[in-house]
C-alpha cells in the first residue's frame, strides 16, 4: 500500500463514519418531526454532501451545504430581506415561497390560504428569528481514532516487512 492509498482509505473511513452518524439519527438533540424523519436527515442532502480531499499530508473532510454549519454549531437565524422568517408548515410550502400562493391571509403570525371547498390551510408560521441548537456531527470519536490508528499501524508494518 502506498501513502496515497493510506490517506485515501482514512478519508473514506472518516467521511463514512460522519455519514453513518447522520443517517442513523444519533445526532443530538433530536427534534420532534411530524413526518417521522430524523434530525439532519430529512432529505438526505447533508449526509450525501460529506466528502473528503487530500492536500499534502492533510485529510480535509467537509460539506458544501450552506446549512451544515448552523446545524453543527447552532445559532440564531434572522430574516435577511423580510421582516419575518416564513417557516413551512406543509410539504407543499417547503417547495414554494409565501408569495407564490394565491388567496392567502395572515392571522396570529400564520399565513393561511383559502381552499376551494371553503376551508383554510396553514402554510407558514412567521417568526422574527429561529434558534437552532448545536447538533455536532462533524467529528472523529475514540472508536474512529482507533480504526485510523490501526490502518496506520498496518501501513507501517507492511513497510517494515519489505
Amino acid at each position: 500500500m502506498t501513502k496515497d492509498k493510506l490517506m485515501k482509505s482514512i478519508g473514506i473511513l472518516i467521511s463514512n463514519k460522519i455519514k453513518q452518524r447522520i443517517r442513523s439519527g444519533k445526532v443530538q438533540p433530536q427534534t420532534n418531526k411530524t413526518n417521522g424523519k430524523k434530525t439532519l436527515n430529512e432529505s438526505g442532502r447533508l449526509w450525501r454532501s460529506i466528502t473528503y480531499k487530500i492536500k499534502g499530508n492533510t485529510i480535509i473532510v467537509g460539506t458544501n451545504v450552506k446549512y451544515a454549519k448552523i446545524h453543527h454549531f447552532g445559532g440564531t437565524i434572522f430574516p435577511k430581506k423580510a421582516k419575518y422568517l416564513a417557516i413551512p408548515l406543509t410539504p407543499a410550502a417547503k417547495v414554494k415561497s409565501p408569495r407564490d400562493w394565491e388567496n392567502t391571509f395572515i392571522k396570529k403570525g400564520i399565513i393561511f390560504r383559502n381552499l376551494d371547498n371553503g376551508n383554510v390551510e396553514a402554510l407558514y408560521a412567521l417568526k422574527k428569528s429561529v434558534k437552532i441548537p448545536a447538533r455536532p456531527y462533524m467529528f472523529i470519536d475514540n472508536k474512529d481514532k482507533t480504526l485510523i490508528q490501526n490502518q496506520i499501524i498496518k501501513f507501517y508494518e507492511s513497510k517494515i516487512k519489505q
